[in-house]
């Protein structure tokens, strides 16, 4: 039977009540309740027959039989705020508060809903709208909280989970029981939710621990387990640093960041994923450096077994403008390290063919390929013959994506691009390049290069909305002279199946130049997503 509240919200109330009441009665007459006479009285007679007297024969006609009413169609139902909407997910309770205030948009086709196993009572207020509508409206309304079927869930509004669980995050939080479920008369295709279809992809920016990081990781023995021990961070105030003009020529703000005590919480979100992707932009070899200043770098081998293991990092792109300061043979030793520690690589190689070879993880079935370029050219390029970075050419990138789709499920492209650094627009070049990946059959871009989080967008493509982003940020890299290089953005998306979902950031500030700690999207964080949601174009 429906909820009161469902009065308001369903065109098919009277007709319920109709079947109801004809149920209601047919189950009466089965059960010797009061029918209604099966004809008039004979004219004449003095009146009805009384009980003494047999009752006129009569050839009664038997009521239908009902038909069983369909049980309803129970399925989970996801909410959903605007894509670039900070809050990072909703407590049963303020649900609850949400709900009973009549503030959230509500599909008329539900016609039951539940929350822990309690009935979810909304008040006769509540707007509805058909389960179509909602995605394109709260895309489109900055605020407002929708309930919407998963099947209809697309990156043009962002999914908050419930407390712990989450119907499109990573492989804990979707394990655990999601308490909001909503029912409909009928099936409908958009009510169908399988939680083996949904892979999560976790992404990191700008990795180049030398200088600052390495100091503090080995000269100064914290250990690298620290760098990566990062927990919740804020900002206690903010002062300029003049060493540099800055853009309007009075210097770079630096913040003066506190950790706020939750350890540990950054390696737990990045290691927690179905398949994970960082730009590592710098060689690994046995006779490593420590670089206190200058812009060759070299890192500690030991390095590759702590992104594996600690990441959570299955995937690097080594195409970047620092890989050959080793020279040829430092690439050569950075991938037998990756080997070792189980990371698979793209971007560089021991020869042209091996650097634009794709990178390729099966996660239950369905397999992600990576590709990677540099388009900074600091890096000498791999030939046919001679290890190297994988240059950027429209040839290059055509001929990866390509060989990366003969054997793989979803593409994704990896450049480093976007020169001059230092910005968080995309450039002529960026968009012409985009265009192209997209066209050569690329399903998403993970983007670095310009030290900034950047631009993001999600377009239409032929098979489902295709997504990007210039740049993370720095992530292990130790520029801490401004606030635009010691902040950056954690990528978080999510296929079902191969249809992209979901894409979330996850903000977050590089602490002492070395320990990325994660910031409040709601707090000092909303500076970095607005760094990126100003300049993006999400459809």
């Amino acid at each position: 039977m429906r909820d009161p509240w469902f009065r308001s919200v369903s065109s098919n109330t009277h007709a319920a009540r109709a079947l109801m009441l004809w149920v209601l009665v047919a189950l009466l007459t089965a059960c010797g309740g009061p029918t209604p006479p099966l004809s008039a009285a004979p004219s004449g007679s003095a009146g009805p027959t009384s009980a003494a007297s047999p009752a006129p024969s009569a050839t009664a006609t038997p009521l239908p039989t009902p038909a069983p009413t369909p049980p309803p169609i129970l399925f989970p139902i996801a909410v959903v705020v605007r894509f670039d909407d900070g809050r990072s997910g909703i407590t049963p309770e303020a649900l609850t508060a949400a709900a009973t205030a009549g503030q959230l948009l509500v599909p008329c086709e539900l016609t039951g809903l539940s929350l822990n196993g309690q009935t979810l009572s909304l008040p006769a207020a509540t707007t509805c709208q058909t389960a179509a509508q909602i995605a394109t409206n709260v895309h489109a309304t900055a605020g407002i909280i929708g309930l919407l079927p998963p099947g209809l869930v697309s990156p043009s509004v962002k999914v908050l989970p419930i407390g712990e669980a989450d119907l499109f995050g990573s492989p804990t939080h979707r394990a655990v029981a999601y308490p909001l479920i909503a029912q409909t008369a009928t099936a409908e295709s958009w009510t169908a939710y399988d939680v083996n279809d949904v892979r999560t992809l976790i992404s990191t920016g700008d990795t180049c621990p030398d200088r600052g990081v390495s100091l503090l990781a080995v000269t100064r023995a914290k250990g690298w387990n620290w760098v990566l021990s990062g927990g919740g961070a804020h900002y206690t105030g903010i002062h300029m640093n003049t060493q540099y003009s800055g853009p309007s020529g009075k210097g770079w703000p630096v913040p003066t960041i506190r950790p706020n005590g939750s350890a540990g919480t950054l390696a737990k979100l990045i290691s927690d994923n179905d398949v994970s992707a960082n730009d590592f932009e710098c060689p690994m070899f046995a006779g490593w450096t420590q670089h206190n200043a200058g812009q060759v770098f070299s890192i500690d081998p030991r390095v590759a077994q702590l992104l594996a293991t600690k990441g959570g990092v299955k995937v690097v792109t080594l195409g970047s403008n620092h890989i050959t300061d080793g020279g040829r043979a430092g690439v050569l030793q950075t991938i037998q390290y990756l080997d070792a520690a189980g990371i698979k690589h793209t971007g560089a190689g021991k020869n042209l063919a091996d650097a634009l070879a794709p990178a390729v993880v099966d996660v239950r079935g369905v397999k992600f390929a990576f590709v990677g370029w540099d388009d900074i050219h600091g890096s000498a390029a791999a030939t046919a013959s001679k290890p190297g970075a994988a240059p950027m050419t429209d040839a290059t990138v055509c001929s990866s994506i390509k060989a990366a789709r003969q054997v793989a499920d979803i593409v994704i492209a990896m450049p480093q691009w976007g020169w001059p650094e230092y910005h968080n627009t995309i450039t002529k070049d960026q968009i012409a390049q985009r265009a192209h990946m997209y066209d050569c059959g690329a399903d998403g871009i993970l983007g670095s290069g310009t030290h900034w989080a950047s631009w993001a967008s999600i377009l239409p493509g032929p098979n489902g909305p295709q997504f990007a982003i210039g740049s993370h940020g720095n992530f292990l890299f130790d520029q801490n002279w401004s606030q635009q290089t010691m902040e950056g953005v954690i990528v978080e998306v999510t296929f079902v199946g191969t249809r992209l979902a979901q894409f979330r950031l996850h903000p977050y500030v590089v602490a002492s130049g070395a320990q990325p700690c994660l910031l409040d999207p709601l707090g000092d964080g909303k500076t970095v997503l607005n760094r990126v949601w100003s300049v993006s174009n999400v459809h």
